[in-house]
């Protein structure tokens, strides 16, 4: 293990300290599976009031240390990389050894006063490179680690927790064991009965990843006790099946399920279920529990980790270059985790009713092509809108004379049109607008005369102007 606390800064695990005590807090429906971002240590007592007195799995999805300074959770980052938690190689022992180890290095970094320096970001942002840090002097005081918290948990308010690391990586469904540690956790537990708690950072995305793979277990070992009644003359095929129907396969009512997109019909999952056929079985479960984990109306979430995929395709089509880095790298791990789920499905709906005696790991060195096809295809997607050319050709047209003026108005509602044409696919709202905004100038600036766009440039670049849709326009006008 290689990871120097001396190279990190200590950083707020929440943007500006913790929105709530339990950040984020939620339940499945009909299941007993808790979500919850890092609470501060108030909240860990008011989750032990929200919690039924059944036997409890609180599962750390985190690789990184955590400590908690004046009741509030801090984890160190990388001080030339402050926004993205950082990633710790080793087995969890490892992480659990740093924990201990960033306590004592807290007690170290205090100065004179008694203070120790704590960044936090200035505004939340969701981009992190539209973030900016912030470092505050904090007084030193009631010093504590997230696993000794976790203790006292366990010692009082939620008597014989159990605590369970799951070291899965910032967005991804990496490592592959993390599915499997899981499946450890369960296997033998009571689906109805035995009550899962998931944290992390936020409490979004790696919570929900755990709550969804809980949730695929629970499901699975209710219908095989559902079919096993079936077998045993206590109820009707046609009972069980209508009740493993509604609970576990079926999907609401909504209009997300005619979007391809919002259903996850990218290229690499199409590809797995027509070369793995048994996945297509394990996408609807999959769909399912993604859908009851996330958010309303299906869920009580803060992310559909399906759904997220597309939109998140949204704000990078929507995002200066520079932008679309980061939102690019999200995408690509988003289909890369969706489609790692789907495989998960599947696995449980074989493996699961006899009591997952293969690990979900085997299954995947069993399916040969698995890991090489996800590798090659995570990133086929359309990462830029390909416009009606021989539309743009026609509107050209209009603006080659020297009435360019006279006629804009009219240029500029046809290429709205097809900007609209475009991006006909999204749903109304200000990310839209935007996008058809964005591309109707891009157009006009592809085909404007030469002499006019050079113009236009040399007061863009003179004059320091933004090259957004009302200034280009005025532009034009203007020169």
């Amino acid at each position: 293990m290689v990871v120097e606390l001396g190279d990190c800064n200590i950083k707020l695990c929440h943007s500006r300290g913790c929105p709530d005590d339990c950040p984020h807090w939620r339940r499945v429906p009909g299941f007993p599976v808790f979500g919850v971002g890092q609470p501060s240590e108030a909240g860990f007592a008011k989750i032990g009031e929200k919690v039924p007195k059944e036997k409890t799995i609180w599962f750390n999805m985190r690789q990184e240390p955590v400590a908690y300074v004046g009741g509030q959770p801090v984890t160190p980052r990388k001080t030339l990389n402050p926004h993205d938690n950082i990633e710790i190689p080793g087995k969890v022992p490892d992480m659990d050894a740093l924990e201990d180890k960033l306590v004592d290095q807290l007690e170290g970094r205090k100065c004179g006063a008694g203070n120790i320096d704590i960044f936090r970001d200035k505004e939340d942002a969701e981009n992190p490179m539209d973030r900016e840090e912030v470092k505050e002097p904090v007084k030193l005081e009631n010093l504590k680690s997230f696993t000794k918290l976790l203790g006292e948990l366990a010692a009082g308010p939620i008597e014989g927790l159990a605590i369970v690391r799951v070291p899965v990586m910032e967005e991804k469904a990496l490592p592959e064991e993390c599915f499997d540690i899981i499946v450890k956790a369960l296997a033998e537990e009571n689906p109805a009965k035995t009550q899962c708690i998931f944290s992390s950072q936020l409490g979004k995305g790696r919570t929900t990843f755990g709550m969804t793979i809980a949730c695929i277990v629970k499901a699975i070992q209710m219908s095989s006790k559902l079919n096993k009644m079936v077998d045993t003359g206590i109820g009707s095929r046609d009972w069980a099946d209508g009740i493993i129907h509604k609970t576990f396969e079926e999907l609401a009512p909504s209009e997300d399920l005619k979007d391809a997109y919002l259903m996850g019909e990218f290229e690499v999952i199409k590809e797995l279920l027509e070369k793995v056929p048994a996945t297509k079985d394990g996408k609807v479960l999959a769909d399912k529990m993604i859908d009851i984990c996330g958010v309303p109306p299906e869920g009580t979430g803060i992310q559909n980790l399906r759904k997220c995929i597309i939109t998140t395709k949204y704000k990078y089509d929507a995002a200066t270059e520079d932008r679309q880095t980061v939102w690019k790298k999200m995408i690509i791990n988003f289909i890369e985790r969706y489609f790692y789920l789907i495989c998960f499905a599947t696995y449980a709906k074989q493996y699961g009713p006899d009591g997952f005696k293969k690990t979900f790991m085997d299954w995947i060195n069993e399916n040969a092509g698995i890991r090489e096809m996800i590798a090659n295809g995570k990133d086929k997607l359309e990462w830029s809108r390909k416009v009606d050319q021989s539309a743009v050709n026609d509107i050209q047209s209009l603006i080659s004379g020297a009435d360019i003026k006279e006629k804009l108005g009219e240029v500029v509602t046809k290429l709205y049109k097809v900007s609209h044409q475009t991006y006909g696919d999204m749903p109304r709202g200000t990310i839209k607008d935007t996008l058809m905004r964005k591309l109707t100038c891009k157009t006009l600036m592809e085909i404007l005369p030469s002499d006019i766009l050079a113009k236009v440039k040399k007061e863009l670049e003179e004059k320091k102007l933004s090259s957004d849709f009302e200034t280009v326009v005025g532009l034009v006008i203007a020169v």
